[in-house]
């Protein structure tokens, strides 16, 4: 089964750049060290949108679908993570989400 961590965001007003590059060589492989987190992509929202949208930048990450509950405290407990000025904190958005197409998994493991 396949779990993603989806976290939706935007950069402090002027700090677009200083935003990307911690978002990018800084955040993402801090947050790849925490155990049960496996992978991590980032996405900028194009200028062709059906409709508006509040935030500019989405992240996805993949993480330990048989440990959820415990890869969300590996993630509470990594207080030595470095957080930017330069994300808007006001604005950001977390949601946690399973495919719904992926089999469940046996028993057997």
């Amino acid at each position: 089964m396949t779990t993603l961590y989806v976290v939706k965001s935007n950069p402090v007003a002027g700090k677009e750049a200083e935003f990307n590059r911690w978002y990018s060589e800084v955040h993402l492989p801090e947050v790849l060290q925490i155990e049960g987190f496996q992978s991590a992509q980032r996405f900028f929202l194009t200028p062709q949108q059906m409709q508006p949208q509040s935030h500019s930048y989405l992240a996805i990450y993949t993480i330990d679908s048989k440990n959820i509950d415990g890869t969300l405290e590996n993630l509470r407990n990594a207080t030595w993570i470095n957080l930017s000025d330069a994300i808007d904190m006001t604005t950001i958005e977390i949601g946690i989400y399973q495919a719904l197409d992926d089999p469940e998994p046996s028993p057997d493991g």
